[in-house]
């Protein structure tokens, strides 16, 4: 059997989330960012790509108790992608995410990224186009197809990955795997933006406690973490004012010790109780001059 990596959309979403955390790791930021706007533009937005995918990774990421589930849920997903997925258009939107890739990398070495989930990808691929010759698709023999729905079939009922990814993600709130590896794709560059611009004007703790505030995803984790944190700054802060006798530098002591305590007892802390944090974290350290 022959399969066309190029033309298969489940392989060529996890190659390209490989390649911009490679490019990071790298420190390559602007590839990163340039692979990274690709995916964005063909996988998250209306787009027949985008469509597929969803399939992709419902296959992916879908278990079943036994060999009959699997059966029906492999018909079913078959089904979804013909009735939803326009395969002309999907094959010019291929053709353009192909040409989108090699404007920003070296398309030719990110296709030899290794795909974990390879021989599920490409066995499911060449079924779901079997019937479309025009469009990539093949003759299979009896043999042939046995062997891919069998892939298909092993994967489902053995799902190893989904359990994986159940118990890894289960704080996420039921966020999709391919929604949560867009969003640290996009925070790992935002990260290494910020750091670069800001790097030198924040210090370690002002860092910590924006990244901390970035990477959190339960809200309510941040604001617990959080209020443990003002707790240390204001016990610094009154340790260090009582030797200060200017009375305008204690007035504004004052005042951010009120705002401090104030953001202590909110349910969940805003951006702008953030910055103010960070304005006191900026005191507490100004407060070692005198």
């Amino acid at each position: 059997m022959k399969h066309k990596k190029q033309r298969n959309v489940g392989i060529l979403f996890e190659v390209l989330n490989h390649a911009v955390l490679n490019e990071i790791a790298k420190s390559h930021d602007k590839t990163a960012k340039a692979i990274f706007k690709v995916i964005k533009k063909h996988f998250m937005g209306e787009t027949q790509i985008s469509k597929a995918y969803k399939i992709y990774s419902q296959l992916l990421y879908s278990e079943a108790r036994n060999p009959y589930y699997a059966t029906r849920f492999f018909s079913n997903l078959m089904k979804e992608h013909h009735s939803n997925v326009n395969t002309a258009t999907l094959y010019k939107e291929n053709t353009q995410l192909l040409e989108d890739i090699s404007k920003v990398c070296d398309r030719q070495k990110i296709m030899k990224i290794s795909v974990p989930n390879y021989k599920l990808f490409a066995s499911f691929n060449i079924l779901v186009t079997e019937d479309d010759i025009r469009h990539g698709g093949q003759y299979l023999t009896s043999r042939d197809r046995m062997i891919c729905e069998e892939n298909v079939y092993e994967h489902l009922v053995n799902n190893k990955e989904a359990k994986r990814i159940e118990e890894a993600n289960a704080h996420h709130d039921n966020k999709s795997h391919d929604k949560i590896q867009t969003e640290k794709l996009a925070l790992g560059i935002a990260l290494k933006n910020f750091d670069k611009k800001y790097g030198k004007l924040l210090t370690t703790e002002q860092k910590d406690c924006l990244v901390k505030f970035y990477t959190t995803k339960d809200s309510r984790d941040f604001t617990q973490w959080m209020r443990k944190r003002i707790g240390f700054i204001l016990d610094e802060i009154a340790d260090r004012k009582n030797r200060i006798d200017n009375d305008k530098i204690r007035t504004k002591i004052d005042l951010v010790e009120e705002k401090l305590k104030h953001i202590a007892t909110e349910e969940t802390l805003s951006t702008k109780s953030l910055k103010d944090v960070l304005l006191g974290l900026e005191m507490k350290d100004n407060l070692k001059l005198f």
